[in-house]
């Protein structure tokens, strides 16, 4: 070889190593030395949108606490919040957003069925981890077909489970109906109480829907009229549940009225005209005013620090939004300084390191990606009962 081609492919090498040097590194994308960038698409406007906005803020809770602190090796987190509306196709456009451009270590804190359907399958394909859905829909459980979902909260099959038990046991019920949004979630969670009941050589005696995102829900009620029921489940957001809920109470129906805990009880209730023990909540996490709480106390603590443009509440769904933030930074925190996808994806579901904060446990089991089958009934007219795992 000539001196010249010597020096040519010496000059080419080195340029080729500086290259290497200067590029960011692909096997962490969304990290850079100064920060940890997580995505969000959720509903930050249209009749649910309390849900994203708590959600959000309880992220951020958990991010502010460890920023203040240095944040995670030296790195502050960051998300990057879009809005969906509570809106698949928007959710997919978000999520198609995220994965084109790369630039987010995970996809976090999403809400609902219909917009986690549309999402799971952009993400997957892009090998983005999808971490803490607001959701306990059964797709996101199966843990072979979308092996980047860590679901941090009970399925909605526990919760049904435990409401039907519970009005057939305590409550002496045997007539069965449901109301539910006509979508992914609504569907999902029909296919979880048929199961239920058929479980107790039960039948659903009668159905009836009604559209996502809508106001008009008073029909889906006087549907269920003919059947003689004792019990229904309403599957839906708090804004559609206290007016089919307020509905009934005006017409002197009986009915025991369960919810799922997508409503969240404290905003049910705040909507509701007459309160009753009638009136049945599941919920996935510790009450959010507990003070024997080790965890909501470390929440409400570091809640009453954050900006007031958080939207921040005491409730159930920022505690949430808290505690998937805890569980990203005890995740990260035990990664060292190798952050990647696919380590982040094996340590944060480890059978054999559970994440702890304060008194609460996210636990795996082997070849699952549900960390939680916590669930508390409430009565809403002040009696409850709590059981958790």
């Amino acid at each position: 070889m000539s001196l010249l081609n010597k020096s040519i492919s010496t000059g080419i090498a080195s340029c080729l190593i500086l290259l290497v040097l200067t590029l960011p590194s692909a096997a962490a994308p969304g990290v850079t030395d100064s920060t940890i960038v997580f995505g969000q698409t959720a509903c930050f406007s249209g009749p649910n949108k309390n849900l994203g906005l708590w959600y959000r803020a309880g992220i951020l809770t958990a991010f502010q606490e460890q920023n203040d602190q240095g944040g995670v090796y030296g790195r502050l987190l960051r998300l990057i919040s879009v809005d969906d509306a509570y809106e698949p196709d928007l959710a997919a456009a978000n999520a198609e957003m995220f994965a084109s451009k790369n630039n987010v270590f995970a996809v976090i804190g999403g809400v609902g069925t219909p917009t986690a359907k549309r999402i799971v399958p952009v993400l997957r394909t892009a090998q983005i981890p999808f971490v803490g859905p607001f959701t306990g829909a059964d797709f996101l459980r199966d843990a072979k077909k979308y092996p980047n979902i860590i679901n941090l909260r009970a399925g909605y099959f526990d919760e049904i489970y435990e409401l039907v038990h519970h009005m057939i046991d305590d409550l002496g019920k045997s007539r069965f109906g449901i109301i539910y949004q006509d979508d992914a979630f609504g569907r999902s969670v029909l296919r979880n109480y048929k199961e239920v009941l058929d479980s107790r050589d039960l039948p659903l005696l009668a159905k009836t829907s009604y559209s996502r995102n809508t106001h008009a829900v008073h029909a889906s009620l006087f549907a269920l009229d003919k059947a003689d029921l004792d019990a229904i489940l309403i599957v839906g957001a708090y804004a559609a549940n206290s007016e089919i809920i307020n509905l009934a109470n005006s017409l002197g129906h009986k009915y025991i009225i369960a919810n799922l805990s997508f409503v969240l009880s404290r905003e049910l209730k705040k909507r509701i005209n007459t309160l009753s023990d009638k009136i049945l909540v599941t919920e996935v996490m510790p009450d959010a005013q507990d003070q024997n709480s080790h965890v909501v106390r470390q929440f409400q603590q570091a809640i009453r620090l954050v900006p007031e443009d958080h939207a921040h509440e005491f409730n159930e769904v920022c505690l949430e939004g808290y505690i998937l933030g805890r569980y990203l930074i005890a995740v990260l925190e035990r990664m060292s300084d190798k952050l990647t996808r696919e380590r982040f994806m094996k340590d944060g579901m480890s059978p054999a390191k559970p994440v702890v904060i304060g008194d609460w446990v996210i636990h795996f089991k082997s070849g699952q990606n549900a960390g939680s089958s916590y669930i508390r009934l409430i009565h809403l007219g002040g009696g409850h009962s709590a059981k958790g795992e």
